[in-house]
């Protein structure tokens, strides 16, 4: 999950809100605002689900806090791509298929044990991109490919 903070200036700091942290949810593909005394207590209040422009302009709107003012936070690096072994994936990393997957839409199966090079890391550490010489613009779950 992508988190970026943001101290909240002293004239826009209201109801004892003196932090902003901005949290990116892959499960909704939605951003979260949430208002903080500190990082370390529960937030005063939420704003979910919208893109990271919306979030910053509100946090500018209402707290007074600029764009240039968020910073992150280094926990993006904490959720990686991991394979069917838990061994962790990077974009351009070569894989075999570990099971037949049938593709819908293209009417076409991938065996076990096809080799897809190449692939693309996604935002969801999940789910990675990539093409075969059936199917181009695949997307398939990490837990059906292990590391070549």
């Amino acid at each position: 999950m992508t988190k970026q903070t943001a101290p909240v200036p002293a004239a826009g700091q209201k109801d004892g809100v003196q932090l902003l942290s901005l949290e990116f949810d892959p499960d909704t593909d939605g951003w979260y605002l949430y208002g903080h005394e500190a990082l370390e207590t529960a937030p005063l209040f939420e704003f979910w689900n919208m893109s990271e422009d919306d979030a910053k302009v509100l946090a500018a709107a209402d707290w007074g806090v600029p764009k240039s003012a968020w910073e992150s936070t280094g926990q993006e690096a904490s959720v990686k791509a991991v394979d069917c072994n838990g061994t962790p994936l990077n974009d351009g990393d070569d894989v075999t298929l570990i099971k037949d997957l049938e593709v819908k839409g293209a009417g076409v199966t991938l065996k076990r044990g096809t080799t897809v090079k190449n692939i693309s890391l996604t935002q969801n550490p999940e789910e990675i991109d990539c093409r075969t010489k059936e199917v181009k613009g695949l997307v398939l779950k990490t837990c059906f490919v292990k590391k070549l």
